[in-house]
């Protein structure tokens, strides 16, 4: 299988992951996954604003334009997004994937996004219902999209 016809899903956050054992953990899951879907894991730099709002408004400039160059389904990772099983996660990819769908997920920073950016977005999904640090989201993330492939295949890593 050409990495043309395999699933494409883009993930996008700000700044660099700098914690050593979740670099670990996302590259873990990125080399386990890069078999059976395209994966880009893309960083935007980090706004430097020492302003809250002016940091968030930067970087939600900053990533909604770049995930919308790929022309996909755009989902927000938020804390106030829907709720969702690993089961009912694992659909939504799939059905991205029957549809020839990219999806482009999307995880803000340490100052959030704006209120602005969350409205232009269809589709949000909270990963915890507790509060997660950014670099643990990503890792959190990356296993419940390997979770969400083995789910299609029917590995057994889910039980």
């Amino acid at each position: 299988m050409y990495a043309s016809h395999m699933q494409r899903i883009i993930f996008l956050s700000p700044g660099r992951v700098k914690t050593s054992w979740i670099v670990s953990g996302i590259e873990q899951y990125v080399n386990r996954l890069s078999s059976a879907i395209d994966l880009k894991v893309i960083e935007i730099p980090a706004s430097k604003q020492l302003d809250p709002q002016k940091h968030a408004g930067e970087e939600s400039e900053a990533l909604l334009e770049k995930a919308q160059k790929y022309e996909g389904d755009i989902w927000l990772l938020d804390e106030k997004g829907k709720s969702m099983t690993s089961v009912d996660f694992a659909k939504v990819v799939e059905r991205a994937k029957d549809d020839g769908r990219t999806l482009v997920f999307i995880l803000g920073g340490a100052y959030g996004l704006t209120n602005a950016f969350k409205r232009a977005i269809d589709h949000h999904i909270r990963v915890s219902d507790m509060t997660l640090p950014h670099e643990l989201c990503q890792v959190i993330f990356m296993e419940q999209l390997y979770r969400a492939i083995e789910i299609q295949k029917g590995s057994g890593y889910h039980h």
